[in-house]
């Protein structure tokens, strides 16, 4: 199940709880990237070989700079008095004390970089105690983004950000990396298979591309990149009704304060031509996604019956499709 589809089941989800059965049929592993399901696959205490093997590959770090442990750290920090509460998708500490912040970025947003800062810096501020020096750790953050944010960049998914001064590395103890998910994927589909990255980040983008696409994966893929057990975590039958809901409640706030965004610093005249086109766009988007999952659900050879009720879509259309 990829981003658009996990949006439009999670639209419709949200007014029939029940047919959420429905979809059970429909596809085999869930949105790996939603933040509660990243979280229970990357932030598994019973597996943090998982967590350090995805790191290791995501951050391409080998030899002595390679992470061996990982400990998971409270990924929710109180803000005071009027600070903001910073709460991370995944922290941790390596085995050199060096602090890892992992953030996935749902939507396109001009403010996600000082949103990472700002989190960063949380990090930061309670690494050192009083009475010690300002000896600051090696601090790494990896922000996995579901939306190309770097789109004058056609041809680069990977970006290392580091302090410069006079464009010469200034501080060498704080590196942030952001990786283009859908970019990766563009990239990979125009690029002859003889020419593509072979890298073990490369290969870990690929095999999440495997399950946001329901495809088979072997147990010596999986236990070469993950574990064995990682097709099973993703499974969409392993999530209770429960889990699968609340994470329909965080996608559907996701879009609507990505549809909302467009209102702000308008006034009202434009707000009102922009809410009505939004809506119109809204309209049309869920009826775009209908015909995705109809299709879908056609290749999948799913009884006629069964994808008129799921999808809504009559007789005739999905014929058509």
């Amino acid at each position: 199940m990829n981003r658009s589809q996990f949006i439009a089941m999670a639209k419709d989800v949200k007014a029939n709880p029940a047919r959420l059965a429905e979809y059970r049929k429909v596809f085999k592993n869930v949105y790996p990237f939603s933040d509660g399901i990243f979280k229970l696959l990357m932030a598994n205490e019973a597996k943090p070989e998982r967590t350090i093997k995805f790191l290791n590959a995501m951050l391409g770090l080998e030899g002595s700079k390679a992470i061996t442990k990982f400990t998971l750290g409270v990924q929710e920090n109180p803000g005071i008095l009027n600070d903001k509460t910073a709460i991370f998708d995944v922290y941790g500490i390596t085995q050199s004390g060096e602090p890892v912040l992992i953030e996935v970025q749902q939507n396109a947003d001009k403010l996600f970089a000082d949103r990472l800062i700002y989190y960063t810096s949380r990090v930061i501020s309670r690494t050192v105690k009083k009475s010690q020096k300002y000896q600051l750790p090696h601090i790494y953050v990896l922000s996995i983004l579901t939306e190309d944010q770097f789109i004058l960049e056609k041809d680069t998914y990977f970006h290392r950000t580091q302090v410069v001064r006079n464009k010469n590395h200034f501080y060498d103890k704080l590196d942030v990396y952001f990786v283009e998910l859908e970019k990766f994927f563009n990239i990979e589909d125009r690029t002859p298979i003889e020419n593509q990255e072979k890298s073990t980040r490369a290969d870990m983008l690929r095999l999440f591309r495997a399950v946001l696409e329901d495809d088979d994966i072997s147990e010596d893929r999986l236990r070469g990149l993950l574990d064995k057990d990682f097709v099973k975590d993703v499974s969409l039958k392993g999530y209770s009704d429960e889990i699968l809901l609340c994470e329909v409640d965080e996608m559907t706030n996701i879009a609507y304060e990505k549809e909302s965004s467009y209102l702000e610093g308008k006034d009202d005249g434009i707000k009102q031509g922009i809410e009505q086109g939004i809506v119109q766009g809204i309209e049309q988007g869920i009826e775009q996604n209908k015909r995705e999952m109809a299709k879908a659900m056609l290749l999948k050879g799913l009884p006629l019956i069964d994808i008129v009720s799921i999808s809504g879509l009559s007789e005739e259309e999905i014929k058509s499709l």
